[in-house]
């Protein structure tokens, strides 16, 4: 069985260069008809005249799932290059960079950067690019998480320009109780399409996680779920006990038949009722609803849980019979 677990776009803040002073950092986030992308804006200042390299934005196709990616400077849509495998064109002590999994002394294969004559003063380039969430299937319902991670940006040697905050917004169209926010994996508040305003200058994950909550009467089945096969077998087993005791008060001759088809069956159709319950949780459900529950019980519960149930009430079949055979006896 496939993963139903996998990652989606790691997106965030980009690096900068030396020369450069970033005053804020503007980053939409948006889940708007299937059309996910992240927006994000930085306006800032350069202290050194015909810049090549301002800014890399690090490793976001890791998971090649970032495929469309565009920047503009100051309204003009400007070529993206995208990093080789060993490729030295950029230089990592030109950047405030903080490395974390690689050697530090170039950026990741993949990761997306502009070759600019850009001018002094003051600039916005904004970059745009597919966002996929990390996907979690493996609870009732999906859950999808959109993250950022915002970076410590650091001001050159010259610091005309002071960083004034960063800004992160989710613009979302769906049922906003759906939606929740993590920063530095803590829950808080949240109004979804209102700004997150950051002033302090300080690194931060975020993570917003879209899931829907289940209804009263779905986590009423959802509790109930994991014992729904053993009050089946129960039912089954008390039903097949009642043929056993008639089978041998008037068809002693077919008790084994009884008594073996049961204990084929018992377990079965326990497995079954189980399954047909899952299903029914799921419509209850309704939209949002992986069933995942129900992949894995035709996977692994269903050959697992016949193999090892079927023994064991076949065991507790043939002990109820010769119990019923007793009684019999005692009563003849």
């Amino acid at each position: 069985m496939e993963s139903v677990t996998y990652s989606g776009t790691w997106a965030s803040a980009a690096y900068f260069n030396k020369s450069i002073d970033v005053i804020s950092e503007s980053v939409d986030i948006n889940v708007i008809e299937d059309a996910d992308n992240y927006t994000v804006t930085y306006e800032l200042y350069n202290n050194h005249e015909g810049l090549r390299f301002p800014l890399v934005f690090d490793g976001l196709d890791s998971f090649e799932q970032s495929g469309d990616f565009e920047i503009s400077i100051d309204g003009q849509s400007v070529p993206v290059e995208v990093l080789a495998e060993d490729d030295t064109v950029l230089d990592t002590a030109d950047f405030y960079y903080l490395p974390t999994d690689t050697d530090g002394q170039t950026f990741r294969a993949e990761s997306k950067y502009i070759n600019a004559n850009l001018s002094q003063g003051l600039h916005t380039i904004i970059a745009t690019y597919d966002a996929h969430p990390h996907y979690y299937g493996s609870d009732w319902t999906a859950r999808h998480t959109y993250s950022y991670s915002l970076k410590y940006m650091q001001q050159s040697d010259t610091q005309s320009q002071l960083f004034q905050g960063s800004t992160v917004t989710l613009n979302f169209d769906g049922d906003t109780d759906h939606v929740t926010v993590n920063i530095d994996n803590e829950k808080a508040a949240l109004s979804v399409n209102q700004p997150l305003h950051f002033n302090d200058n300080l690194a931060k994950e975020i993570d917003f996680i879209i899931q829907k909550p289940l209804s009263p009467s779905a986590k009423v089945l959802t509790a109930v779920s994991p014992f729904i096969a053993f009050i089946a077998l129960f039912v089954l087993g008390i039903l097949h006990l009642r043929m056993m005791s008639r089978c041998e008060e008037t068809q002693p001759e077919n008790r084994w038949v009884v008594i073996l088809t049961g204990g084929f069956l018992v377990p079965f159709l326990s497995l079954i009722a189980y399954y047909i319950f899952l299903l029914v949780t799921d419509i209850v459900i309704g939209k949002g609803a992986t069933g995942e529950s129900r992949a894995l019980f035709s996977i692994w519960v269903l050959p697992l849980g016949y193999i090892v149930l079927t023994p064991i009430y076949l065991v507790i079949s043939f002990v109820a019979f010769i119990e019923i055979k007793r009684k019999n006896i005692k009563k003849a």
